[in-house]
């Protein structure tokens, strides 16, 4: 989604939801005076029904509306024409309640790190969570419905019966501004086997889920005019499998990108949008265009639903397409499809037994701006997301840092030794400035806590990694913040190790500028300098380039932690928790290794919905990790480091059902925790498959398993790989063919560290 235009300038929330401070002080009084009220409409475990009987509800439902009823619910309501922000105590998006059949509002709000915080009281009433790309580095699908499960708490209350996520677009550009925002990382088969609980979660709560963004948004530099040329293979093998995975776990609504698709926009997309995704996929849900991205009357091409419904203004691309005339001559049997795939998911789910506030006439201020569902259990969760995996501990009494990368350990200087008396703490990425004012002021301003745009949430008093040091650590904590090598250099000459920061940002809209972190220049001076041992702490929303790896003993990587950063990452600085993460992205050795986004020519000036540039997929199926396959890399896909170490041994497969497997082949391998303490591994899995049918010469990732061990434990893991993962797309005969190989298996700790092999 995005917002702009000078409007926002003069805007207190800056985003879809822009009221003013002095409205917000007029209805409740000074802001600090604000009351916060518990929430007590906590949302209710959902009672699913089935999708048969769903859809022949909602089409029982359709047969009572009128025209009008239907209107309100294919294209937003409340907005005014020139006006990029609903009106006062209304939602990023809104659907028209239809009372007399109790169907309620939909209430549509941001999330890319939770509900996303519009307005300054919201601000410490949610939780900021870590970042999406964060949490595909747990590589936990348990943790997913944990998660899943807090947002519908939050979003209930809050108001919010839809979560406009999650984003899953596979990454193709290493510096796409919201790779951060997206759970696949650099795999397909990662991010659909993670979003199933996320989903199931969210609507366990009587929330919904919109998956995000249909399809191939791989880059923010001027997404609404380039051209991605793509192929269907690789839209079936690389770009479409975390969509059919949220289709299969029960997702009910997606949201189209601006980009355009093989020539055509991709909300008016009929390839994509009817044959692939409705048709072939199966998916019975609505599509919704993004917000002010639809350039035509696309309901033909199979657009359910326009966003937000009005006109921001006169230009070209901000027109409304689903009005009431263009919609009277759509045949009704399209106009009913459309209305009973939104109500679909609305019976589905619950929404209906549990609505939410209506915004109409105030009828959601007190929900949106005074209640607290940032609880303790949830400020708990999210440091626990951080610092400790939730399905970990119990009998194995197993503490593994969950999203926290260890990417260098040489000579065990991590964790931080007890004989180690003083710690230098250098940068100021460790504690940076507050910056709360500015993002309030600038809906796509983000910072080393969360992303800019519509999937940020300004965290409350968030823990920096010198306030994490200065509250856990029993050594003396001294700092320097200024960036200033020389004084970095000379404190440190006092203490016994250096923890050196570095980090950097990204936004919707726009694409970061290189793969750099901020204080790149400063980093590298003080890692060449330093004479004692040193850690590297980054905190980024993607890959980057490490010019100072060299000159470091440790380095420790996060995406984007969100407010429990410095707790999360002190702990396993300090040994409390063991690092389990790996890292759903590739580092390259140079920025010149990744794709970069695609230009425009020089001299063009893009303004109108007819003008768009190529933007070639040469590379076709190999996108994400496997294009680097044939390159030298700082570190790899799947890539991270534990204080602890495993063994892989006794690997067999099994091919038939005759032999207590329920798949094509199971592959099973012991794992044993040959080091001193507990710790958590992820056995993965990467699939070579014929060379004659022209797939990644090192494999795609088709298993994975996160193993929990205590010091001395062994275990036995069985991956499965069904036909699908056995399969490859056929252009020709437009749909997939399974292979019986000879196929090869690898079998290690990250795409490069391969511990075993078997062929079958």
């Amino acid at each position: 989604m995005a917002l702009q235009g000078a409007g926002l300038l003069c805007l207190l929330a800056l985003g879809c939801l822009g009221f003013g401070q002095a409205d917000v002080q007029d209805i409740w009084g000074d802001d600090e005076e604000i009351c916060l009220i518990q929430s007590k409409r906590r949302a209710k475990e959902a009672k699913e029904m089935s999708l048969e009987d769903a859809i022949q509800k909602a089409g029982e439902l359709v047969k009572q509306l009128t025209f009008d009823e239907k209107f309100g619910l294919v294209k937003g309501v409340a907005y005014s024409d020139g006006d990029f922000n609903p009106p006062f105590g209304f939602f990023v998006g809104n659907t028209a309640a239809v009372e007399r059949l109790k169907i309620p509002t939909l209430n549509l709000q941001d999330n890319g790190q939770g509900y996303r915080t519009t307005q300054k009281p919201i601000i410490g009433q949610v939780t900021a969570w870590p970042s999406t790309l964060a949490v595909a580095a747990t590589w936990d699908r348990d943790l997913g419905y944990e998660w899943g499960q807090a947002l519908g708490d939050e979003f209930f209350p809050k108001g919010g019966n839809v979560v406009l996520g999650p984003g899953l677009n596979v990454h193709r550009v290493a510096r796409n501004g919201r790779n951060v925002e997206y759970l696949s990382g650099e795999s397909a088969y990662l991010g659909s086997e993670l979003v199933g609980g996320y989903i199931k979660g969210v609507h366990s709560k009587n929330v919904l889920t919109v998956m995000k963004h249909f399809i191939v948004n791989s880059q923010e530099t001027l997404r609404s005019f380039v051209n991605p040329e793509v192929s269907q293979k690789a839209l079936w093998e690389v770009y479409y499998p975390p969509f059919q995975a949220s289709i299969d776990a029960g997702c009910l609504s997606a949201m189209c990108a601006y980009n355009l698709v093989n020539g055509i926009h991709a909300r008016a997309n009929g390839d994509t949008m009817q044959r692939d995704l409705k048709d072939v996929m199966g998916f019975k849900g609505w599509i919704m265009s993004d917000w002010w991205a639809l350039h035509s009357f696309a309901a033909a091409e199979g657009l359910d639903q326009e966003m937000p419904g009005n006109s921001p203004g006169d230009l070209p691309m901000n027109q409304v397409y689903f009005t009431k005339e263009n919609l009277q001559t759509l045949p009704q049997e399209r106009l009913d499809d459309m209305v009973t795939r939104i109500l679909t998911p609305v019976v589905r789910y619950g929404l209906m037994e549990h609505p939410v506030c209506n915004p109409a006439d105030g009828g959601c201020l007190e929900e949106m701006l005074k209640v607290n569902v940032r609880t303790a259990e949830h400020q708990a969760l999210a440091r626990r997301m951080v610092a400790e995996s939730a399905s970990w501990g119990g009998e194995t009494s197993v503490r593994a840092a969950a999203l926290v990368i260890l990417l260098k350990n040489e000579d065990e200087v991590l964790p931080i030794s007890s004989n180690v008396k003083t710690i230098a703490v250098l940068g100021s990425a460790c504690q940076p400035e507050d910056n709360t004012e500015e993002m309030l002021n600038q809906w796509d301003l983000g910072n080393y806590y969360t992303v800019g745009g519509s999937g940020r949430v300004i965290p409350k008093d968030p823990v920096s990694i010198l306030q994490g040091l200065q509250q856990l650590s029993t050594a003396k904590v001294v700092f320097d913040l200024s960036d200033d090598w020389k004084a970095s250099v000379a404190l440190a000459q006092t203490a016994e190790l250096a923890v050196l920061c570095g980090a950097t940002t990204s936004a919707e809209g726009r694409d970061r500028p290189n793969l750099k972190v901020d204080q790149e220049a400063f980093v590298v001076k003080v890692a060449q300098e330093l004479k004692i041992p040193t850690v590297v702490v980054t905190l980024i929303p993607g890959a980057i380039v490490m010019p100072w790896i060299a000159h470091v003993d440790a380095a420790l990587a996060a995406f984007l932690p969100g407010e429990a950063t410095g707790l999360g990452i002190a702990q396993v600085l300090l040994g409390t928790t063991n690092p389990g993460a790996k890292s759903p992205v590739t580092f390259p050795l140079n920025e010149s290794d990744a794709i970069a986004p695609c230009e425009p020519p020089e001299g063009v000036k893009f303004e109108t919905p007819d003008q768009s540039f190529p933007c070639p997929y040469d590379e076709g199926i190999m996108a994400g990790f496997p294009h680097y396959e044939d390159k030298k890399v700082q570190y790899p896909f799947g890539h991270g480091l534990s204080y602890t170490t495993f063994s892989y041994d006794d690997v067999t497969v099994v091919e038939t059902a005759s032999e207590g497997c329920d798949a094509k082949a199971c592959v099973t391998v012991q794992i044993t925790n040959t080091g001193p303490v507990a710790g958590a591994e992820v056995v993965q899995l990467y699939l070579v498959f014929p060379e004659d049918l022209g797939q990644p010469k090192k494999g795609l990732l088709r298993g994975f398993q996160k193993v929990n061990l205590p010091a001395g434990a062994s275990k036995k893991v069985t991956l499965k790989l069904w036909e699908k993962d056995l399969s490859t797309y056929s252009e020709e005969k437009k749909g997939w063919v399974y292979s019986k190989g000879p196929f090869h298996l690898r079998i290690g700790s990250s795409s490069r560290d391969i511990r075993l092999t078997r062929s079958f």
